[in-house]
Order: structure tokens, then C-alpha cells, then sequence
């Protein structure tokens, strides 16, 4: 099944000859809560994630596509709940400083400041991320002396001349020596300065877990009602992780949770013709057409060579079924192609079918051999 959501990821939205129209195509690829993994989760029945693993997915599954490289928040120290790694205090600050290096190495464009990442303090943070080529933003994390932001508020990415803003927010970082302003005033109040002047808002967003929300659509349902004139929203905190077939706010912002330890690429695939009109989710539809292509090549495997008509000839009610599922699809196809701008989401695992860039592995084990403790947990 996951050799399949790759194929059809690369053929049906990577592989679209897109030299007869004139449309912009923007993908944006998003971590959360990575808690400084360098390699995959060391999970024992399926060990997801990984950065070398991540940028050959990057390089080879989305070649040529210039994509926007974020995480919503929490990238830079473990985390005592989910993968604590019992090192000291200067360890932990090891790994963080050249958690950064390494993002640089990637290319990656903004990461959130998450409450998690102060683990190391205030000014340590400052340090490490003050002259990076990586964009830090926070927009409601001020100094308690100077009343000062300590870090961006928001970053402005351009492609083909439309803008995107990404404003970064968190719910629930504290220190002594800083004063957490309310993050859904200070990022409407943002909103409303950038609307004019871009053409997508997207917010990163640090926020408290609601353990008693089980479903992931009502658990992020209060974020999109806070911010109405965002268009997408990229959380860290939670360790909830939006499905394509998860069911989204009737509307406002669409709303996306990236799940732990970068065990998946949260991918955003945007494509807009026509300037000054809605941007549609399709993303239900379309992953609705993958179970479908799936069932049917299922019930193809059992002879490749024979159509499907012949191979279940006498079974009529298979047959019926596969009826039901072609007719489907062609539906969805047709209504797909139909919509000049829309969007659709992708959740990726990074499995062990995904090799290690070289390029990266080489990077970390540089930086693994001069440590004095293991960055694997």
C-alpha cells in the first residue's frame, strides 16, 4: 500500500505536464515536533522518520519542485514524554545547536519556535538561531525587560510573484525572562496588517494537546474558528496527525497536524490558474480515487494479463462492484481536473522502503563522531 501512495503521488501530482498551462504550483512541506531526531524513531515493528531518509524522499519523490521546507514547532530537543534522551543539559544543547546546522544543510525555510524548544533557555536559543539561513519566527514571545519580540514574527516566502506568509505562534511557551502574549490576538492582529499584501497567510502553531478530544477534526476545530482569515494551519504540540480523508472546518482555515518525531511529511500541494478565486480542498476526492485505483488493481493482481470484465466474468457480483468503482472514478477524475484552483494534502510516512541521502548521512555522522554520546536513541 505504500508503494502505491508513492507511485501515485510522483505520477498523478508531480508528474503533471504543466508546460501547456500557465498555473503556479506551490508545495509545502512541513515537520512537527521532531524533538532533535536525527535518524528515524527506532520504533522496533516500524521505524518511520529520519533526516537523510526525508531528503531523498524530497530529491527523488519530488524532483524539481522547489518546495517550501517548515516546522510548525518543538524541532529542537526531545521530549520527556515521547523520547526522552537521559542526556545532560550540555548534550541536549549539542544536539540543538547542530540540529540547526543541519536544517541549514537541508535548505529549510521557517521553523516555528514551539515551547519545547526552550529547553536549552532563552538566550541559548537566541544564539543558536540568530544568524541561521533558517527563518525562527514567533510572533507573540517577547522579552520581559525590553517588551521586544524575541525572535521574526512572520516570514515571507515569493514564487512566481505570489506571496506566502508564515506567521508563527505558540500557546504555551513560559520563561522567567519572557512574556507570552495571547497568541490568537497577536496573530489575528498580524493577519490583518498582511492581508492586503499577500496572497496566502499560513500559521504555525504551537498548541497544548486536548487529551479529551480524541477525533483530530474537533480536536483542531478552535484553531480554525480563531483565526478566520488564515488559509492553512500547521500545528506542533499536539501529537495528533491529520489524515488526507480527515474531515475539515466547513470553513476557515484548513488546519493540519503533523504528528511526532518527523515519522511523516505533512506535504500541501497547492495549484492556483485563475488570480482572485477560492483555493478548493480536494483532498477527500483525491484519496478517495487512491482506495479506489487500489481495490481495483487488488482484484487485477489476481491475473495482470486478463481485463477485469474477463478475469470476473462469471462472479457478477464483483462485477457490479468493479462497475460501481469505475464509475467512481471517473467522476472524481472529471471533477478533479474541473477546478482551476485547489489544494490537496498528503501525509507521508518516512518508512524503511525510503533509502538515506548520502549527502545527509555523511553530514550527521560528522557530527555524530564528534559527540561523546550517541545522537540515537
Amino acid at each position: 500500500m505504500k508503494k502505491l501512495v508513492y507511485i501515485l503521488f510522483f505520477t498523478i501530482i508531480l508528474g503533471q505536464d504543466a508546460s501547456k498551462e500557465n498555473f503556479l504550483d506551490i508545495s509545502i512541506v512541513s515537520t512537527s515536533n521532531v524533538f532533535s531526531e536525527y535518524y528515524d524513531c527506532g520504533c522496533p515493528k516500524n521505524p518511520l522518520g529520519g533526516l537523510a531518509r526525508k531528503t531523498f524522499f524530497l530529491k527523488n519523490m519530488m524532483p524539481g519542485r522547489d518546495s517550501f521546507l517548515i516546522d510548525a514547532g518543538n524541532a529542537l530537543f526531545d521530549s520527556n514524554q515521547i523520547n526522552p534522551d537521559n542526556l545532560s543539559l550540555e548534550n541536549k544543547r549539542f544536539k540543538a545547536r547542530n540540529f540547526v546546522k543541519t536544517l541549514e544543510f537541508l535548505g529549510h525555510d521557517i521553523v516555528n519556535i514551539g515551547s519545547n524548544d526552550f529547553k536549552g533557555g532563552v538566550d541559548f536559543l537566541i544564539d543558536i538561531t540568530k544568524d541561521s539561513s533558517v527563518n525562527f519566527i514567533s510572533a507573540n514571545l517577547y522579552d520581559k525587560s525590553s517588551n521586544k519580540l524575541l525572535f521574526k514574527p512572520y516570514h515571507i516566502l515569493e514564487k512566481n510573484g505570489a506571496k506566502i506568509a508564515f506567521i508563527g505562534l505558540s500557546e504555551s511557551a513560559r520563561s522567567n525572562s519572557m512574556v507570552n502574549k495571547n497568541y490568537i490576538q497577536e496573530g489575528n492582529r498580524l493577519i490583518s496588517e498582511l492581508k492586503d499584501k499577500v496572497d496566502i497567510i499560513i500559521l504555525l502553531v504551537d498548541k497544548k494537546q486536548n487529551t479529551n478530544i480524541r477525533d483530530v477534526s474537533l480536536s483542531f476545530l478552535p484553531l480554525s474558528n480563531s483565526f478566520p482569515g488564515a488559509n492553512y494551519i500547521f500545528v506542533s504540540g499536539s501529537t495528533k496527525r491529520t489524515e488526507p480523508r480527515t474531515k475539515q472546518s466547513g470553513s476557515g482555515a484548513l488546519v493540519y497536524g503533523g504528528g511526532i518525531q518527523g515519522k511523516h511529511l505533512s506535504i500541501l500541494d497547492i495549484r492556483i490558474k485563475a488570480q482572485n478565486k477560492a483555493i478548493i480542498d480536494v483532498s477527500a476526492p483525491f484519496n478517495r480515487l487512491q482506495e479506489i485505483d487500489y481495490r481495483l488493481n487488488r482484484l487485477q493482481a489476481k491475473n495482470p494479463s486478463i481485463r477485469l470484465e474477463e478475469l470476473y466474468a462469471n462472479q457478477p457480483n464483483v462485477l457490479s462492484l468493479i462497475e460501481k468503482y469505475q464509475k467512481e472514478a471517473t467522476e472524481l477524475g472529471i471533477s478533479l481536473a474541473g477546478y482551476q484552483n485547489r489544494s490537496m494534502f498528503f501525509s507521508i510516512p518516512l518508512s524503511l522502503t525510503i533509502p538515506d541521502d548520502k549527502d545527509v548521512a555523511a553530514f550527521i555522522q560528522d557530527i555524530a563522531d564528534k559527540a561523546d554520546f550517541s545522537l540515537k536513541n
